[in-house]
C-alpha cells in the first residue's frame, strides 16, 4: 500500500509522520477500505483507538489529521471524526452529524441473541420468551422488528459455548441487522468481536457482561433483590439462613451473594454460604450440603436461600435423599420467579424479574443509540420483587 508523505521543507506542507503515526494510518485506512468503518460513521474515540492500536493518543491524533488530509474522513472542531466527506449542508451545521431522528438504519431489523432454555416447571413462560415479547412491543413501536438468533436449548463448555455465539455475532453483523440485544453465556469470550460490533451497530447486553467492555447493559438490581430476601427471612425468625450458590464469577452471581451477606451481618446472624458443583448434572455429590443438613435440628439451618429457582428445585430434590421436608424441616427460596411451584406442588417463595420490562428497556436503550450514537453509555438495573409463598413459613406464627 502506497503511504503519502510530506516534504517538510515545502511551505504550509505539515511535517512528516512518524514511523508509529504512518502505521498508524496504514492500520486505520485499511478498516476503511474493508469497511469495517462505514461512510458516515463515527470513528471510535482518540482514546479507544490509542488501545485498540496500542499507541499513543497523539500518534493518533496525528493519523486523523492525516486521513482528514488525504480526504478519508472528515472532521469538526471538537467533534469526533466520520468516515467519508460531508455533504456540504453538513459541513455548514454546527450540529454534530447524526442519524436523522426519524430515519432507519440500512436494516430495522434487531438480532437477539440468547439461549432459550426452559423446562417443564416454567409455567409462565420462559424468562427469554419473556424478553422477547418485550424487546418486540417496544421495537414494533418504531417500526423496527426483534429476530431471535437461537443459541441452543442450553449451553455447552465455555468453548463450545463462545463458539456458538461467536457465530451468531458475526451472523447478525454480515447480515446487515440494526443492532444486538445479546444474552452471553461465555462472558469470558468474544470480548473483540463484541467491541468490533459495537463500533458498526448498538449492542445491549442483557444480565451479565462481558469483562472489560464498556457496552450498554439491562438488568436487575441483583444485590438489593437477594438482601431485601434474606431481610424477609430474617424477618420471619429465622437466624440460621444457608445460602446456597455456584461458585461463578459473573456480577448477578456475586452480587447475589453479597446482598446475602450484608443482611445477616446487618442482624449479626451467622454466615452460611454453601457452594455447589457448577455442572447441572444431578448425580453429582453435594457433600457441604449434605454435611451441613445432616446437623442436628438445633444447628442445622431453618432456610435454604438459593441463588435461583432450579437451584431451589434441586436441592428441594436432594433434601428428601436427606429425609427431610419442605418447608417443615427446612424452609426454601429461589430467585427469578420462571418456576413458582416445586415438584410437590408446594409454591416457591422467590424474587420476580421484570423480563418483558427489561427487554422494553433494552430496546430503548438500542433505538436512542440510532438517534445519537455519541450518547453516554448507560448500565440499568432494573428494581425486582419479592414473591412470598407457601416454601418460607413464618416462624413466628403460632
Amino acid at each position: 500500500m502506497n503511504i503519502k508523505t510530506f516534504d517538510a521543507s515545502l511551505p504550509n506542507t505539515p511535517p512528516a509522520l512518524t514511523r508509529g503515526s504512518l502505521r498508524a494510518v496504514a492500520a486505520l485506512r485499511d478498516r476503511i477500505e474493508a469497511g469495517f468503518y462505514s461512510a458516515g460513521e463515527f470513528l471510535p474515540t482518540e482514546r479507544a483507538l490509542a488501545e485498540d492500536l496500542r499507541v499513543h493518543r497523539r500518534v493518533v491524533r496525528a493519523a486523523i489529521d492525516e486521513l482528514v488530509r488525504e480526504g478519508m474522513i472528515s472532521q469538526k472542531p471538537h467533534c469526533r471524526p466520520v468516515v467519508g466527506q460531508l455533504e456540504e449542508e453538513t459541513q455548514s451545521a454546527a450540529a454534530v452529524p447524526t442519524r436523522d431522528a426519524g430515519a432507519l438504519p440500512a436494516s430495522n431489523l434487531v438480532a437477539l441473541i440468547m439461549w432459550h432454555g426452559g423446562g417443564r416447571l416454567e409455567r409462565a413462560g420462559t424468562s427469554q420468551a419473556r424478553v422477547f415479547w418485550g424487546v418486540n412491543d417496544q421495537l414494533a413501536e418504531a417500526n423496527y422488528h426483534a429476530v431471535f438468533l437461537d443459541l441452543g436449548r442450553q449451553p455447552g463448555s465455555e468453548e463450545e459455548t463462545a463458539e456458538c455465539e461467536a457465530a451468531q455475532l458475526n451472523y447478525a453483523l454480515e447480515h446487515g441487522f440494526g443492532g444486538v440485544i445479546f444474552y452471553p453465556y461465555a462472558y469470558r469470550s468474544n470480548r473483540d468481536l463484541v467491541k468490533r460490533i459495537g463500533r458498526r451497530i448498538p449492542v445491549v447486553m442483557l444480565d451479565r457482561v462481558i469483562g472489560g467492555l464498556d457496552v450498554n447493559f439491562v438488568g436487575v438490581d441483583n444485590y438489593s433483590a437477594m438482601f431485601e430476601m434474606t431481610t424477609h427471612l430474617l424477618a420471619q425468625g429465622h437466624r440460621r439462613i444457608a445460602y446456597i450458590t455456584k461458585n461463578e464469577p459473573i456480577h448477578p452471581v456475586q452480587d447475589r451473594l453479597q446482598g446475602y451477606i450484608a443482611a445477616v451481618r446487618d442482624a449479626g446472624a451467622p454466615e452460611m454460604v454453601v457452594t455447589i458443583p457448577s455442572t447441572d448434572n444431578l448425580n453429582e455429590p453435594w457433600p457441604i450440603v449434605d454435611a451441613m443438613f445432616r446437623l442436628p435440628v438445633g444447628e442445622r439451618p431453618t432456610v435454604a436461600a438459593c441463588f435461583n429457582d432450579y437451584t431451589a428445585v434441586h436441592l428441594t430434590t436432594h433434601l428428601e435423599k436427606l429425609g427431610l421436608t419442605v418447608p417443615t424441616d427446612v424452609a426454601v427460596t429461589g430467585f427469578d420467579n420462571i418456576i413458582q411451584t416445586l415438584p410437590s406442588g408446594l409454591g416457591l417463595t422467590t424474587i420476580a424479574q421484570p423480563y418483558e420490562e427489561i427487554g422494553q428497556r433494552a430496546a430503548q436503550i438500542l433505538l436512542s443509540r440510532h438517534k445519537n450514537p455519541l450518547a453516554p453509555t448507560e448500565f440499568v438495573e432494573m428494581p425486582s420483587q419479592l414473591i412470598v409463598r407457601d416454601s418460607t413459613p413464618d416462624l413466628n406464627l403460632p
